[in-house]
């Protein structure tokens, strides 16, 4: 199992429903109902902000990636 969805299972009930939904929005490109944000640094590295975690994902304009599903701490966009 990849390591996003191991942290999408750990997450409460609620946020999961909202992570959900923005994950189904974006593999919609539905971009305009998310808060999306091109990482700096990076040309096709973006996140989602849902709530207190960050969807992290790339984006080559014909395929999405999901890289990680974390809280938002100081760490979060390390790795990338």
């Amino acid at each position: 199992m990849e390591s996003w969805k191991k942290q999408l299972r750990k997450m409460p009930r609620d946020g999961r429903a909202r992570a959900l939904a923005a994950l189904t929005l974006l593999f919609a490109r539905d971009f305009g109902a998310l808060d999306r944000k091109q990482l700096k640094g990076y040309d096709a590295i973006f996140r989602i902000r849902v709530g207190g975690y960050r969807i992290i994902y790339h984006d080559d304009g014909e395929k999405i990636t999901i890289k990680a599903i974390r809280r938002r701490n100081e760490t979060t966009y390390r790795d990338f």
